[in-house]
């Protein structure tokens, strides 16, 4: 019987030959489904005054639970009094769901008991949760379900330390997508982005680039979606990050 160390080695070389979001969860949950937890998704945790609206396009690096739930979960705008989020945001140390019960606020009760509800209606009934911090200082969790959850003690170690190498290999694949995404950003839009980091509205570059309004608007609009912003400060941001403007 390989030890815990092969194993390990032998997920993790799976997991690095991954090319898809799906790679990565089947690469997991091949491992995790022998401790029950045999579906996954990994995301970026949200702050609590969020738009629910803007949640999955922002943060959802993987979604592989099963079919209607994360769905669910978003429109619901569940994120917001999840204690699952509540305790990643808090403590950066593997935990079960059933251990997150105390970050559940008092008045949150009731709705906590319904999400958890509707999840079981999904086969999601227990699961744990891998939390880490990126190098850009966000929270990122990697969250596994199913319809039981027996992670003893001594496998706490291997399912976080592959989880871990998951996450990071999600975040590369994203930003592999997003520089595929880069190349796709037009001069003009660069233009216009240039100026609304100066601070200069749509009309105020318009008038700079001798374009209408509307146009400006577009490449703006443009800009926002190719980089994966919700918001021109953060377009403007991503770029900066990117190399595009500098």
């Amino acid at each position: 019987m390989p030890s815990s160390l092969e194993m390990t080695y032998d997920v993790i070389g799976k997991l690095s030959r991954a090319a898809t979001a799906q790679d990565i969860c089947d690469g997991l949950t091949s491992f995790t489904g022998r401790y029950g937890l045999t579906s996954m998704m990994a995301a970026s945790l949200p702050a609590p005054n969020e738009r629910a609206s803007l949640m999955r396009r922002r943060h959802l690096l993987v979604g592989a639970f099963p079919a209607g739930w994360m769905d669910h979960y978003f429109k619901q705008g569940y994120a917001h009094i999840d204690p699952v989020v509540s305790r990643g945001r808090r403590d950066l140390s593997p935990f079960l769901w059933s251990e997150s019960a105390p970050f559940a606020r008092p008045e949150h009760s009731a709705l906590v008991s319904r999400m958890f509800g509707e999840a079981c209606e999904f086969n999601l009934k227990a699961g744990f949760v891998v939390p880490m911090v990126t190098i850009d200082g966000a929270i990122i969790a990697a969250s596994l379900g199913g319809e039981a959850a027996e992670v003893p003690q001594t496998a706490r170690g291997m399912i976080s330390t592959i989880s871990a190498f998951a996450l990071g290999r999600a975040i590369e694949l994203r930003d592999q997508e997003r520089k595929r995404n880069l190349s796709g950003v037009t001069p003009r839009e660069v233009e216009c982005l240039k100026w609304a980091a100066e601070g200069k509205t749509e009309w105020e570059i318009s008038e700079i680039l001798s374009i209408s309004e509307h146009t400006a608007d577009k490449h703006l609009s443009n800009a926002r979606r190719k980089l994966g912003a919700a918001n021109c400060a953060q377009a403007v941001a991503n770029a900066i990050r990117w190399g595009l403007i500098s």
